[in-house]
């Protein structure tokens, strides 16, 4: 059965179907993902809007009882353990960061902190207006990680390595400026006796947008944080969406997603 749908779902056939019988379908099989044959994330993927009700979200710095849509359930004690540990102030750049939820979030609890969001063009363009345009603190855009020089305490990468193209090269770069410590969090891993290389998976369960991402080799990605001295600190499950599943795959000894944290060992 599941070769049969896996093929219907990785064809041109099904990106054209209309989105009330995609849900049905989803609903029946419950297929979050498919393996395709793609070397590489195409060049135009992950074609998502920022939303521009960012006010909204803003508002939230009033609202005691506020939690983010977040896929990293400790980051928040992580950071304010690591800030009553550190007299001076650190700093967090968020990669892949799309709203301003997490910010609004931890600015709540932390003090001595900064903030760095990045993510495409369009989406620092318009955060770079709201900060402008209700005077933020602690916040800051990069619009090209090329351009960073100094040390970072945190880089977080919520849910988004996976649907960078050059990820290792972003990574390399991370890794030249020393930043202490990696988080990767709700991050597709597995491994095989078949196969050593990322797959590409197309996305089929947010239909009629699709997109594209790495399922990542367990053993290369921990080695090449390795070459790049980062010693993995701690792992687990994430269990972020409770019936996400890999049912229709096959040939894997190891296959889940996982939230990942690194330390700088150089």
């Amino acid at each position: 059965m599941y070769t049969f749908l896996n093929k219907f779902l990785n064809s041109d056939n099904f990106n054209k179907l209309p989105k009330f019988l995609t849900r049905k379908i989803f609903k029946i099989f419950k297929i979050f993902f498919v393996e395709t044959n793609l070397k590489t994330l195409p060049d135009e993927n992950h074609p998502t809007k920022i939303n521009k009700n960012q006010f909204e979200i803003l508002k939230n710095n009033d609202n005691d009882f506020y939690r983010p849509f977040s896929t990293c359930s400790f980051l928040l004690e992580l950071l304010t353990l690591y800030e009553n540990s550190n007299k001076k102030k650190f700093s967090i750049l968020d990669y892949g960061a799309n709203n301003l939820d997490n910010y609004v979030y931890l600015n709540r609890y932390l003090n001595n902190w900064e903030y760095l969001y990045h993510d495409l063009p369009s989406y620092n363009n318009h955060i770079n207006e709201l900060i402008k345009e209700h005077e933020l603190k602690n916040i800051k855009v990069i619009n090209d990680i090329k351009t960073l020089s100094h040390e970072l305490d945190f880089v977080f990468f919520g849910s988004s390595i996976h649907y960078i193209k050059n990820y290792e090269e972003v990574l390399k770069k991370i890794s030249s400026i020393k930043s202490k410590f990696l988080i990767f969090s709700h991050t597709p891993f597995y491994t095989s006796n078949k196969n050593d290389k990322d797959i590409v998976m197309k996305q089929v369960n947010i239909h009629p947008t699709i997109n594209y991402a790495y399922l990542i080799e367990y053993n290369k990605f921990i080695n090449f944080m390795e070459k790049n001295n980062y010693r993995l600190i701690s792992q687990n499950k994430n269990n972020f969406i409770k019936f996400l599943n890999f049912r229709n795959f096959k040939d894997f000894s190891f296959l889940s997603f996982l939230d990942l944290s690194f330390k700088y060992m150089g």
